[in-house]
């Protein structure tokens, strides 16, 4: 029998005293000696609820009263073997005993299930961001937001304020409107994630916890001395881990929140040596990056020099090496506007043959990996992704099995990321730039830019003839 606290069907605001309950379950009158043996060998029998001593005192000190869950009757048959036998072994008394349960006595899911019109299942779901329960509630639980965020504020010891999402997440700064149901109105959060710490307004910046695998794997792919491109870095979460690691980062973001964030927190991690944040458009972002690095290292190598350790109260570590940057381009890029990201690749038409004026490739520059997250629908993803990575870096798109085959240099990986909605999931495009598509000249991009542009109209003029 699954206990279950008193339905209060249509409650809109949270009475905590109507889930008072009083039920009486059967007891076991043992030795003080014997209850560590019964908690251990009997724990399917002993009573199991938050907030409720199992164990409570009985007439004489030498013996203690333990409780059993309420589907095991006075007559023991509903209990284990183990326990009969115990009980006939030594003679346990069994009896009867009133426990008085209440609001804290139950889960969010309890309380929730005993109050929705739908007794089946309950919210209880939300992303936490430092402080913060995120929920994105259905338009059923709406007229019932109130005592669901004041319930999961109740239950979850971490979190002081609970919001919930309500509307799509803008595409330009990633950011949405949200509403407070329960807690203290406080949207700086502060978390923890890869060894680093950020803090950031919750409302004005994007950021997503359960992004935290995504993050920690990419970051394993940059090497120590590689130099890294962030396009769309958000608050840092590649970024500061990435420098951490002992990478060179130029880290951009269009929205003037996440820049100041992100040098904050920059600031924070103590990276600032290894960290240049800008606050530019993503595509001009790309274009100034690779020409100033270019011409940065044109005088040759640099070195990022050791991170400042906390060393107080401690025997001085060796010192560490310089870490030398070697590379005359980015190694890495990464794009992390999953709605977007793709559409950038565009920038990387005759990127190569503007910064260096040539059309060849030159051996001593090497050409970038590119991580674009995306999303897709298609039943085909890595076939939908990789199509539209060739449309928008001006590669011929029938040639697209050849950005995977393992003979190519290229060798694109798309790499399942997680399910964003049923029908929608996120993958990360991992590609070194085509030299084709690296060293185009001006004549060849404005070429292939008049081709998508014909092709675009014509789409168009299909559509509207359906229309018609």
């Amino acid at each position: 029998m699954a206990l279950k606290p008193p339905v209060c069907r249509g409650m809109k605001e949270l009475d905590r005293s109507a889930f008072a309950l009083t039920l009486a379950v059967v007891a076991l009158r043992v030795p003080v000696k014997s209850i560590g043996q019964i908690k251990t060998d009997l724990a399917d029998d002993v009573l199991r609820i938050p907030k409720l001593r199992n164990v409570v005192d009985a007439t004489t000190k030498t013996h203690k009263m333990v409780l059993l869950k309420p589907s095991i009757s006075i007559s023991l048959g509903e209990a284990s073997d183990r326990l009969r036998a115990l009980v006939h072994e030594h003679n346990w008394e069994p009896t009867m005993h009133d426990i008085h349960l209440a609001y804290d006595n139950w889960t969010a899911d309890d309380i929730l299930k005993s109050v929705l019109p739908d007794s089946s299942q309950a919210p209880t779901s939300y992303e936490q961001i430092g402080h913060i329960a995120h929920m994105n509630l259905r338009d059923e639980y709406l007229e019932y937001r109130s005592v669901i965020g004041q319930v999961i504020l109740d239950k979850s010891p971490t979190v002081t304020m609970v919001v919930n999402k309500l509307d799509t997440i803008d595409n330009t700064f990633r950011n949405f409107k949200m509403e407070v149901l329960a807690g203290t109105q406080d949207f700086m959060a502060r978390v923890r994630e890869n060894d680093s710490v950020f803090e950031f307004d919750y409302s004005k910046v994007y950021w997503n916890s359960r992004l935290h695998p995504e993050h920690e794997r990419l970051v394993s792919e940059f090497a120590k001395g590689s130099s890294i491109c962030d396009v769309m870095a958000g608050v840092g979460p590649f970024a500061i881990p990435a420098a951490k690691k002992g990478a060179l980062v130029w880290a951009n973001d269009l929205n003037p929140a996440s820049f100041e964030a992100m040098g904050n927190n920059v600031k924070l991690n103590k990276v600032a040596s290894r960290v240049t944040p800008f606050n530019m458009d993503g595509r001009d972002f790309i274009q100034h990056a690779f020409t100033e690095y270019y011409k940065q290292t044109a005088k040759g190598s640099s070195s990022l020099a050791p991170l400042p350790r906390c060393n107080a109260g401690k025997r001085a570590a060796k010192p560490e090496d310089p870490i030398v940057i070697a590379s005359r381009s980015f190694d890495h890029v990464v794009m992390n506007l999953p709605a977007i990201a793709l559409e950038f690749l565009d920038a990387f038409r005759g990127l190569f043959y503007r910064m260096t004026g040539n059309s060849t490739h030159s051996g001593d520059i090497n050409l970038p990996t590119i991580h674009t997250h995306c999303f897709t629908k298609s039943d085909e993803p890595e076939k939908d992704i990789l199509m539209r990575a060739c449309r928008a870096l001006g590669y011929p798109e029938d040639q697209y099995k050849e950005l995977t085959a393992r003979v190519h240099y290229l060798t694109a990986r798309v790499h399942y990321v997680r399910k964003v909605a049923p029908k929608k999931d996120m993958y990360c495009l991992s590609l070194v730039l085509p030299e084709s598509v690296a060293y185009a000249t001006d004549a060849e991009v404005g070429s292939k830019r008049k081709t998508d542009e014909d092709s675009d109209a014509q789409s168009e003029d299909c559509k509207q003839q359906k229309t018609d």
